[in-house]
């Protein structure tokens, strides 16, 4: 007999009867998943596994389920680092009657939950098919290897690293799901002519040319005088974006006028700021770990509070405009609207590290090699400030 598996319910519940029912059980899938009540039944009817071979290939495959079965001769692993190890074959029998699920769910949440997958049930007496499944999993079987328990703490340590890159093939970025997927981004699918072309065309209210001199100015500002404390307290405040007699249109890319306390450090109070600032340096990739040493020093120029995302990233705006750009009232919406953010009214530090500047940086013109022409390459020096020229809505 042949039966569809067309649903997720429908995969979980034949499996639970499976497992349940038949005293034997061999298995060859590409991933498995812990925490799952299947897995859970599995690890309880283990005794009863008499052929188990799981891959690993992308660290799809949960650390737990390697240290569960750390040491057994009866499920196996799959680490062989060319090719993909990608069956997803379920065998059960008795001394009667064997059933099989073939395809293509794995043993993980995704195939459980919200995946579409389409399998296939067959049971039946024939003993020439059954040998051939058997012989199937044979060959799977030998080319996998028991797994230590040291190989299994490497898996681990290796798969917590690779965590923050899987969830971004996925479009995730943080813990929050985007609201949308990457290619229905208009800025996450330019590259950078088309990226260049758009920030040109965009800047209509300030003027291209004018933006990019802003942002020279500030640079320099930034090379000769290293710390910002030894800044004129004018040109501090115009970095800041505050109101000044120094820079004119300083308030561009993010204006901080109506930020009383956040005024009052930079005029008169700047030690903590200065200190943030010193936190990031005025060339290479910055860091996640620089970016957080930055935020925990400028949250200390606000002891009873007042600090905030926008504030901050003013002025990591201003010293890296090819990293950093300013998040305010006037771009959020239409920023977090375009690349699938959610809950943006409650975007705070962690989260524009994650799900703002990580992001943006696997964009195409981002990721782009430097341009050979001296002004496209003033553009591309501040290509995420300059996002502010697309998102920008006058108030």
């Amino acid at each position: 007999m042949v039966q569809l598996i067309a649903t997720n319910k429908a995969f979980e519940k034949n499996l639970t009867r499976l497992i349940e029912s038949y005293p034997n059980i061999a298995f060859g899938v590409a991933w498995a998943s812990s925490a799952t009540k299947i897995y859970d039944l599995l690890l309880a009817k283990k005794h009863k596994i008499r052929a188990g071979v799981i891959g690993t290939h992308f660290y799809q495959t949960h650390p737990t389920v390697l240290e569960d079965f750390v040491k057994s001769e009866s499920v196996k692993f799959i680490l062989q680092p060319k090719g993909v190890f990608h069956p997803k074959l379920y065998l059960f029998w008795n001394r009667e009657n064997w059933e099989a699920i073939i395809g293509s769910a794995n043993f993980t949440a995704g195939a459980l939950g919200e995946n579409t997958e389409l399998s296939t049930l067959i049971s039946g007496k024939d003993s020439d098919r059954f040998n051939e499944l058997q012989e199937i999993l044979g060959t799977y079987t030998s080319a996998a290897r028991t797994i230590t328990k040291q190989e299994a703490a490497n898996y681990r340590i290796i798969w917590q690293a690779k965590q923050p890159e899987l969830r971004k093939l996925m479009d995730q970025y943080g813990e929050n799901l985007a609201s949308k997927p990457a290619v229905d981004s208009h800025v996450m699918s330019l590259d950078w002519p088309s990226f260049l072309a758009e920030i040109q065309r965009s800047d209509e209210t300030f003027g291209f040319g004018k933006r990019l001199a802003l942002l020279d100015r500030f640079r320099d500002c930034f090379l000769s005088t290293p710390h910002f404390k030894d800044l004129d307290s004018q040109i501090r405040r115009a970095i800041a974006g505050i109101p000044n007699n120094a820079i004119e249109n300083s308030a561009w890319f993010g204006s901080m006028k109506g930020a009383g306390v956040f005024k009052n450090r930079i005029i008169s109070d700047p030690e903590h700021i200065s200190a943030a600032l010193d936190c990031i340096p005025l060339e290479g990739t910055v860091t996640k770990a620089q970016y957080e040493s930055y935020v925990a020093e400028f949250v200390k120029a606000f002891p009873d509070g007042n600090d905030g995302v926008a504030t901050a990233t003013r002025l990591l705006g201003m010293k890296r405009p090819d990293q950093f750009l300013c998040v305010d009232s006037a771009n959020k919406k239409k920023l977090a609207n375009d690349i699938g953010i959610k809950y943006a009214s409650k975007l705070d530090y962690d989260r524009y590290w994650d799900e703002v500047i990580e992001r943006i940086m696997d964009a195409p013109w981002w990721k782009s090699s430097p341009p050979k022409s001296k002004e496209e390459l003033r553009a591309w020096k501040a290509r995420a400030a300059m996002l502010d020229a697309i998102f920008y809505e006058p108030s």
